[in-house]
């Protein structure tokens, strides 16, 4: 789990600073979006990574589906 401070307070989206971590995967600053800039730092030092699965819940979506990025 990527944002456990978040979901303990409730913010199932966001970390305790507010932000969509699923949306600062571009450019993550190492002070706002501490969870993302860590990660994202440790799967590129794995250079024999060939991908990355985030899965999610939903709310309001039931059985499967698929979102994607552009990069």
């Amino acid at each position: 789990m990527v944002n456990p401070d978040g979901v303990i307070y409730g913010n199932f989206r966001t970390n305790l600073s507010g932000f969509d971590l699923n949306r600062q995967w571009l450019q993550p600053n190492r002070w706002l979006h501490p969870e993302i800039y860590f990660i994202k730092k440790l799967v590129l030092s794995m250079p024999n990574l060939a991908f990355v699965l985030d899965l999610h819940g939903h709310s309001k979506k039931f059985n499967s589906f698929i979102y994607a990025c552009k990069q």
